[in-house]
């Protein structure tokens, strides 16, 4: 009798605890917006560890999904940047202004989020269910001058909405993703119209009149 109990007491447990589904993202997405022309700037990237090891959940019931987004936040933060600026020098330390003297910077910018919120459900069809996610990401990117003085502020956001037939065996994983995906993608279009009209940027690249 006591192993009975005892074996209800873990599957309820089991039960309870539920399933967590981590899914690692597209590590290589990036901007398909283009410019003009680039600004001529030297700008220094600095991406902290909170941004790099970022995680987005959609909510704490029996199955989780968690999706690790950190290294696609990098790689569209980065490539955003190489997208509008004439030069990128990627930072590995919080940056000081003897190092951004050293490396002859006109601007450093190191970016954080601002929010983040997800929706998944499933809809129920005759054979299959479609995995249906919304996703919308904000983000903010700080810009400082070479004696890391406030210079400007960036802010820029992606919406992604997605509904996908989930396979036989699946439990969602990828097709929530896509929203995901989705909604980096649109992040990365947005900063790089954000941070290539702001005027003071702009300005700063024109150079002294």
């Amino acid at each position: 009798m006591r192993e009975l109990t005892y074996s209800a007491g873990l599957l309820a447990a089991i039960l309870l605890t539920g399933c967590t589904h981590s899914v690692k993202l597209n590590p290589q997405i990036g901007p398909t917006a283009s410019i003009a022309k680039p600004v001529e700037l030297r700008v220094g990237l600095y991406i902290p560890e909170d941004v790099r090891g970022y995680v987005i959940t959609d909510r704490p019931d029996l199955e989780k999904f968690v999706f690790e987004v950190g290294e696609s936040l990098e790689s569209i933060v980065t490539r955003s940047a190489e997208r509008v600026f004439s030069h990128v020098s990627i930072m590995d330390a919080q940056p000081t202004s003897e190092v951004i003297e050293e490396r002859s910077l006109d601007l450093v910018a190191i970016p954080k989020v601002t929010s983040a919120m997800m929706t998944l459900n499933q809809e129920e069809g005759p054979f299959q269910n479609d995995a249906r996610g919304s996703t919308l990401l904000s983000l903010e990117l700080t810009f400082y001058d070479a004696e890391m003085i406030l210079y400007a502020t960036v802010g820029a956001s992606g919406m992604g909405i997605a509904s996908e037939r989930m396979g036989f065996f699946s439990r969602g994983q990828r097709e929530y993703a896509v929203s995901v995906e989705n909604a980096l993608t649109n992040l990365s279009n947005d900063l790089v119209r954000q941070m290539y009209g702001n005027y003071d940027i702009r300005k700063k690249g024109e150079g002294p009149e």
